[in-house]
């Protein structure tokens, strides 16, 4: 059950049907449901909600491009990622046709 921060998803709700792009930095104390908050946002959305791990650059790459790939349908038909770089193209592109809403947290 979802209660409280109405006010908070209202507003990410109205920049997410704006017709342009947005970068978004949320931040606060530990416990105070950002998680949540973004989960439930993410809820009826196409999305990819990646938790970052303390990993090294390489296995973060391969964990952010399975996701991505995932998402896609692409698993096994397309190779990972080599960048970083390449990974943020690729979901520019595709967002191109189709809204799409990344959380890295």
């Amino acid at each position: 059950m979802f209660i409280g921060r109405e006010y908070e998803l209202e507003t990410l709700n109205n920049l997410y049907t704006e017709d342009k792009f947005h970068f978004i930095v949320m931040y606060g104390r530990r416990r105070v449901g950002k998680t949540t908050l973004l989960t439930e946002f993410c809820k009826d959305k196409p999305s990819i909600f990646f938790v970052a791990e303390e990993y090294n650059d390489k296995i973060a790459l391969e964990s952010f491009s399975d996701k991505i790939l995932s998402h896609f349908g692409l698993n096994g038909i397309v190779g990972k990622f080599e960048s970083w770089e390449k990974a943020f193209l690729f979901l520019g592109q595709q967002a191109k046709d189709e809204r799409l809403v990344v959380v890295i947290r």
